[in-house]
C-alpha cells in the first residue's frame, strides 16, 4: 500500500504541475458562461439604428410608432431614429440604418374598416443579425395590434347582426390546456420542471470538462514508457495492483479538481440563465463528473497497457472522448428512454450514458435510479481496473522502440 501510495502521490505532482492542462480545465468548464456573458457583452455595444418610418398621420399610427420605438428602445445594441414622414412629405428611409420599419400612408384608414388590410413595410440590410432582432419586435407588437383590430371587426360585424358573441372564441375557438406530468401521469411542480430542464444542460457540459481532464491521464502508462521511468518501475516490487492503485488515485485528484470546476461553471451559468438548480443536484453532477473522468482514467490505462506507443494512447483518449461528445450532446436532445431496444442497448455499451441518466434521473426525483446509474459507472471503472491488472506484466512498462 505503501508502493501504491507513492505513486498516487507522484501522479498527483505530476498533474499539479501540468499547468495548462488545470487552465485548459477551467477555460472549457467556464466557456458556457463566459460565451453568454461575451455575446449579451457584444450586443450591448453594437451600433445598429432601427429606422422607424411613420408616413401616415393617424393617431393608430402614431401609437404603433411609439410601441415599435419603446421596444426598440429596451433592446439592448438597438438604436431608434424616429422619422415623421407625414410631416417632412419624406417617406425615404435614412441611410446607414441596419433595418427601416415604414408605416404607409392609410395605415389608420384601412386599420379602422371591416374589409381592408393593414400593410406595415420591412427592410432589412442583408447580412445584418441586428435585423433579425428588429423583424422580432415588429412581428411581436404587429401580432398584438392584429389582435386588437379583429378583436374591434368582430364587434362592428356582431353588432351589425345584431348578435352577442365573445370574439376570443371566433379568433382562438381552439384552446390548447399544457401540464407537466411524470412518465406515470402524475402532475409535477414549475420547479420539477425547471430542474428537469436544467438537467439536460448540466448532462451535455460534463463534456467540457471531461475533455482537457480526459487529456491529462490519458497517457499515464504511456508517460511512463516513453520518458523511460517505466522500465524503473518495471525492476521494482511494484505489484500491477499497486500501479493501477496508485495511479487511480492520482487520476482521483484530477477527477476532483474536474468536478469542483464543473460545479462552479455550472452554478454561475445556472444563475445567470437557467434556475432550477439545488444542492443535490449539484452533488449528483459532481459525481458524475468524478465517475466520468475515472471511468476514462480506467479504460485508457487498460487499452494502453494493450498497447504500446505514445501515439496509441493519445489516439485512444481522442476516441473515448469522441464517444463522450455523442453521448453528451445528444443529451441536449434526445431521450434514450424513448429510443428503440437496439440502438438504447449500443448507447449503455458506453459508459458516460449512465452519467447522463444519472443525473436527469435525479432531476425528476427517481433517486434510487440515479444511485444505481452512478453504481454501474462505478462498477465498470472497478472492472476495467481490475482487467488492467490483470494483463499488467512489467514488460508492459519498457518502451518498446
Amino acid at each position: 500500500m505503501k508502493r501504491a501510495t507513492t505513486i498516487a502521490w507522484k501522479e498527483v505532482l505530476e498533474f499539479l504541475r501540468d499547468k495548462k492542462s488545470i487552465a485548459l480545465m477551467i477555460i472549457s468548464a467556464f466557456l458556457f458562461p463566459i460565451l453568454g456573458l461575451v455575446v449579451t457583452g457584444l450586443q450591448t455595444h453594437q451600433e445598429a439604428p432601427i429606422a422607424v418610418l411613420v408616413c401616415d398621420k393617424s393617431r393608430l399610427a402614431n401609437m404603433f410608432a411609439n410601441k415599435l420605438v419603446h421596444a426598440i428602445v429596451v433592446t439592448p445594441g438597438l438604436e431608434p431614429v424616429l422619422v415623421n414622414g407625414s410631416v417632412t412629405n419624406n417617406c425615404s428611409l435614412p441611410s446607414n440604418v441596419v433595418a427601416g420599419i415604414l408605416i404607409p400612408r392609410g395605415f389608420g384608414v384601412n386599420a379602422s374598416d371591416i374589409n381592408k388590410p393593414v400593410y406595415i413595410y420591412f427592410y432589412r440590410v442583408v447580412g445584418k443579425a441586428a435585423a433579425d432582432q428588429a423583424a422580432t419586435i415588429l412581428n411581436n407588437i404587429a401580432a398584438e395590434f392584429a389582435h386588437n383590430i379583429s378583436i374591434s371587426r368582430i364587434r362592428v360585424l356582431a353588432k351589425k347582426a345584431g348578435i352577442t358573441v365573445n370574439p376570443d372564441y371566433i379568433r382562438n375557438p381552439v384552446y390548447i390546456v399544457s401540464e407537466s406530468v411524470s412518465a406515470g401521469g402524475a402532475p409535477v411542480s414549475p420547479e420539477i420542471v425547471a430542474k428537469a430542464n436544467t438537467a439536460r444542460f448540466l448532462a451535455f457540459s460534463v463534456f467540457f470538462v471531461l475533455n482537457p481532464a480526459a487529456i491529462a491521464i490519458a497517457d499515464a502508462i504511456a508517460r511512463e514508457r516513453e520518458s523511460g521511468t517505466g522500465e524503473l518501475l518495471a525492476i521494482t516490487p511494484v505489484t500491477g495492483f499497486e500501479l493501477l492503485l496508485g495511479k487511480t488515485a492520482g487520476a482521483l485528484v484530477a477527477a476532483s479538481i474536474a468536478g469542483g470546476i464543473d460545479a462552479l461553471a455550472a452554478i454561475a451559468y445556472t444563475s445567470l440563465v437557467l434556475g432550477g438548480l439545488d444542492a443535490g443536484l449539484v452533488a449528483v453532477h459532481v459525481t458524475g463528473v468524478l465517475l466520468a473522468v475515472l471511468v476514462t482514467a480506467a479504460f485508457t490505462m487498460l487499452i494502453t497497457l494493450l498497447v504500446p506507443g505514445q501515439r496509441a494512447a493519445t489516439l485512444t483518449a481522442s476516441m473515448i472522448t469522441g464517444f463522450a461528445t455523442i453521448i453528451f450532446l445528444s443529451a441536449l436532445f434526445v431521450d434514450y428512454s424513448t429510443l428503440p431496444l437496439s440502438i438504447r442497448l449500443a448507447f449503455y455499451m458506453i459508459p458516460y450514458t449512465y452519467v447522463v441518466a444519472a443525473i436527469k434521473s435525479y432531476a425528476l426525483g427517481a433517486v434510487t435510479q440515479t444511485i444505481l446509474y452512478l453504481l454501474v459507472l462505478l462498477v465498470l471503472t472497478i472492472l476495467a481496473l481490475i482487467g488492467s491488472a490483470k494483463v499488467y506484466s512489467p514488460e508492459r512498462l519498457v518502451k518498446r522502440s
